[in-house]
């Protein structure tokens, strides 16, 4: 018969609290608890030690494979970073909010120039009675508007980011 010690007794001779410890044995399966009971009701110290040795021996083991695992996906990520980066500066790659905000200032030019367009035809036809001519202003009108939103200049900041661009590509 070896010697035993209580459960709390045990964790202070492994160096952790009684409740870590519990915890740890909850989470082993049946054959490898490191809580194994004598026949005075203690827990036999040199079950334990041999247990908790083996527990951090796997645990050390599954530490490393896991660092060798976190090293591999941090260099895959540090690849694909700079991947993006290079497709950012090689203008193959934008960023979408700055899409976004563009595009957003383009649909306002245009919406605003088309919520105009009426109160700029309807006093040109008010009296006419031919069909064709009508058709004709109206054709005109939206294509002199089209012109103008054709024509728009890029919003400062996106025109500021071609000329970087274009001073780059001299370099």
């Amino acid at each position: 018969m070896g010697i035993e010690l209580t459960k709390k007794e045990l964790a202070t001779v492994a160096g952790y609290t009684y409740r870590r410890l519990h915890d740890i044995d909850m989470s082993l399966p049946e054959d490898g608890k490191l809580f194994v009971k004598g026949e005075g009701g203690k827990c036999d110290l040199a079950v334990f030690v041999q247990r908790w040795v083996k527990y951090n021996l796997e645990k050390n083991t599954e530490d490393d494979k896991t660092l060798e695992e976190a090293k591999t996906i941090h260099e895959m990520v540090k690849t694909r970073k700079t991947e993006l980066e290079v497709a950012r500066l090689e203008g193959r790659l934008v960023d979408v909010t700055d899409v976004k905000k563009l595009w957003g200032d383009i649909a306002n030019a245009v919406m605003q120039n088309m919520i105009r367009l009426p109160s700029k035809i309807a006093p040109q036809v008010t009296m006419m009675g031919s069909v064709e001519k009508i058709r004709t202003i109206i054709d005109e009108e939206m294509r002199a508007v089209l012109a103008i939103i054709a024509d728009t200049p890029l919003p400062v900041y996106a025109a500021e980011e071609d000329v970087e661009d274009e001073a780059e590509e001299d370099e």
